[in-house]
């Protein structure tokens, strides 16, 4: 024990004289605060440590001042600065009108904080080098995460972070999954494959855009075999992993991203391309649409979605001024038979924020992502390729996945999508500036996506 305590003060010592030796390594603390899901309670308050990621990228943004690297100018507020700004404003009457002050208050925080990650992170000035070590270590940790999920899932145990609410969900879910032939085929077990996070679809989607990365990588040419096979054998574990979380939104987010990517890195003509994509996309509809395969609860399925949906877009028109306010979700829950939230993030934004808000935050994405497709597809090597992959996984998660879940309601979630969004906004400078020696793109005093814009409007004429 007493050796134990000295290795772990040793390490912690090591540590610390490295941060010092360079505060802005604290940056590596970002993925690893994202690779668990804890909830911290201090009395009537409570934060998730994900939220510290805040805390963190401003650290790391003094660090970077002291050290007398100039960062990008937050007075010279850029397009998606001022997105965020307005989202702030057009979201902030939604708390006026819930009769919950305090829980409108912590949602409206857990939309706006993921937002203010991002606009932190993309103005620190990080260097390709940085990028490229955080990609490492954030596709590292979803390994080991799902190297324990499949743990958990052959013994049932270590889930450390599940809770009460949890287990009765799996037991729920897996006793209708084994009736299913998805289930069947898979060997569905009691448990469900959590990590270290507390449930199982959170889970899946944390496991998405590195499992995505992965698979890309295991087809790149530029790298060697033995780097080809790693990534295999990582691509089998991640994949494997997901299967047993028997999330359908997940496996479907996975299949439309490798599909999307294809379209986007194939060499091949682009008639074999859409033939391919096409195929692709009638056997997606056939296993996902059609009753059967994957069909194992009517909650889950299409009935138990339209009746949210049916509820959500009954109260609008009941109250057609909450497309201004939001704010009208305690008159949701009266009128509708569902105990949960609107299993749409469109319309659970809609009631929730109103839908000036709704339509920023799709207008931030749909810019940020078209801008870095649009480099990509200018582009050439495997940054070019691990742009594509982060890009195309991140916006299959929000306008594929989001289809199916309210999903800004996980903070953890959002900060961790808006994390691979900030590292697509960089490898998008790095492609652009490529010609540039690589210590300078910290110095750059543009904004992160102009290249996108350059090319988009180069396109257009």
């Amino acid at each position: 024990m007493l050796l134990t305590v000295s290795a772990i003060v040793l390490v912690l010592g090591i540590l610390l004289l490295r941060l010092a030796n360079r505060p802005a390594r604290l940056i590596y603390l970002v993925p690893l605060l994202l690779a668990f899901e804890y909830r911290a309670q201090l009395g009537s308050f409570s934060i998730d440590l994900a939220e510290l990621c805040v805390l963190v990228v401003l650290l790391v943004c003094l660090a970077h001042r002291w050290e007398g690297k100039q960062t990008t100018s937050a007075k010279s507020i850029s397009r998606d600065g001022l997105a965020i700004f307005l989202l702030a404003i057009c979201a902030f009457p939604s708390i006026l009108f819930e009769t919950n002050l305090h829980h409108a208050a912590s949602v409206y925080r857990d939309l706006l904080l993921p937002f203010f990650f991002f606009f932190v992170f993309v103005r620190i000035g990080l260097e390709r080098e940085q990028i490229d070590a955080l990609i490492k270590v954030a596709c590292v940790l979803a390994l080991a995460n799902a190297g324990l999920g499949m743990v958990q899932c052959f013994t049932g145990n270590h889930m450390w972070f599940a809770g009460p609410d949890e287990a009765e969900w799996q037991a729920y879910k897996t006793g209708l999954a084994k009736l299913s032939i998805f289930g069947g085929l898979l060997g569905a077990r009691d448990t469900l494959p959590v990590g270290l996070y507390t449930g199982a679809n959170n889970f899946a989607c944390y496991l998405s855009t590195p499992l995505c990365l992965f698979t890309m990588l295991a087809f790149c040419r530029e790298l060697t075999k033995v780097q080809r096979l790693a990534s295999f054998v990582a691509t089998s574990i991640l994949l494997a992993c997901l299967f047993f979380t028997i999330f359908r939104s997940g496996l479907l987010v996975y299949a439309v991203s490798m599909m999307l990517l294809n379209l986007l890195l194939s060499s091949r003509k682009s008639a074999e391309r859409f033939f391919v994509a096409g195929m692709l996309a009638g056997a997606l509809a056939l296993a996902f649409l059609t009753e059967g395969l994957f069909d194992w609860d009517q909650f889950g399925s299409f009935a138990g979605r339209e009746q949210m949906i049916s509820a959500s877009w009954a109260l609008i028109k009941a109250h057609p001024e909450l497309l201004l306010t939001g704010g009208f979700t305690d008159l949701y829950h009266l009128q509708s038979r569902e105990t949960q939230e609107i299993h749409n993030l469109f319309l659970y934004s809609v009631v929730h924020f109103g839908l000036p808000a709704t339509l920023l935050f799709y207008t931030f994405f749909t810019r940020l992502l078209w801008c870095a497709v649009s480099i990509a597809k200018h582009a050439s090597g495997l940054h070019r390729d691990v742009l594509a992959a982060v890009a195309v996984s991140v916006g299959c998660n929000i306008f594929l996945y989001g289809a199916t879940t309210m999903l800004i309601d996980s903070v953890q979630t959002c900060i961790w999508l808006l994390f691979w969004t900030g590292i697509a906004a960089y490898l998008a400078l790095f492609l652009k500036y490529e010609t540039v020696p690589a210590p300078s793109f910290a110095l750059q005093e543009r904004r992160v996506f102009s290249a996108g814009a350059e090319v988009a409007g180069a396109e257009g004429a």
